[in-house]
């Protein structure tokens, strides 16, 4: 899997490669007309069958094999490394519920494709508030779940572990100090880029939920994220990441996505 911005370069690439494009869209009188599509049609047209191009085809496939390699050589503790081995050692009849903004981004770009599981998340991939109390509301109905926020998630819905449920739910909290998908962005280094995207809060989340009457803990490596993965989930417990500043953090996505620009 790859993410969405370097999902969109791949296709975009591919699509300029394509020996025809077509679109299809019911506003497509009102909306976007001038795509520079061959054929423009506002509903499905009756359709037909025709040989896959072979060419196309084996373009897609490098595509795969390159990301997959690239994802499985990532070392470095780090919001990347943490969403892959999040979604591959899940285990098999677990629930888990992605927070908006960066975790989904990141399970989306560096998750395994699996079965096994039930994922859900809020509609669309921005929005931060409420994500605890979707997770405990998915945990109710469910025997395991995990769940993956941010820390700006976390602390804007602190209030819904405020009763303490008799549920299931792990929380993962990735600590960044901040709204880490802005430095991926390309406002960052811009004046006064740290007040108004950074959002950092210095805060201890783990601290926080304990004081809460939560079981918290903090990690730092894989090995630790690993454990806390296997463990049975019995109440609700919050796990925090502390990863490495969002520069750093950004730099690595970039550095990531650099890899495909090859292909």
């Amino acid at each position: 899997m790859i993410g969405r911005t370097t999902l969109s370069r791949s296709v975009n690439s591919l699509i300029k490669q394509a020996r025809a494009t077509f679109v299809i869209d019911p506003r497509i009188a009102t909306v976007d007309t001038d795509r520079m599509a061959e054929k423009k049609f506002s509903e499905i047209p009756e359709l037909y069958t025709a040989s896959a191009d072979p060419e196309w085809l084996a373009k897609w496939a490098k595509y795969s094999e390159r990301t997959a390699k690239v994802v499985k050589e990532i070392s470095t503790w780090s919001e990347p490394l943490i969403a892959r081995e999040i979604s591959q050692n899940l285990p098999d009849g677990a629930t888990l519920f992605i927070a908006s903004s960066r975790p989904i981004r990141d399970i989306e770009a560096f998750g395994a494709a699996r079965s096994g599981i039930q994922t859900f998340a809020n509609r669309g991939l921005a929005g931060i508030d409420g994500n605890i109390s979707t997770a405990l509301g998915i945990a109710t109905a469910h025997k395991s779940t995990f769940a993956v926020l941010g820390d700006l998630a976390f602390l804007h819905d602190l209030t819904g572990l405020i009763h303490r449920e008799e549920i299931n739910l792990r929380i993962f909290v990735i600590n960044n100090d901040g709204g880490g998908i802005f430095s991926t962005l390309p406002q960052r280094g811009s004046i006064g880029f740290e007040q108004v995207f950074g959002t950092p809060h210095g805060l201890d989340p783990a601290a926080i939920a304990s004081s809460m009457g939560i079981g918290a803990t903090s990690i730092t490596s894989v090995e630790q994220l690993r454990d806390e993965i296997k463990k049975p989930v019995s109440g609700i417990s919050v796990v925090v990441c502390d990863v490495p500043n969002r520069e750093d953090n950004a730099d690595l996505i970039k550095s990531l996505y650099a890899k495909m620009d090859s292909i």
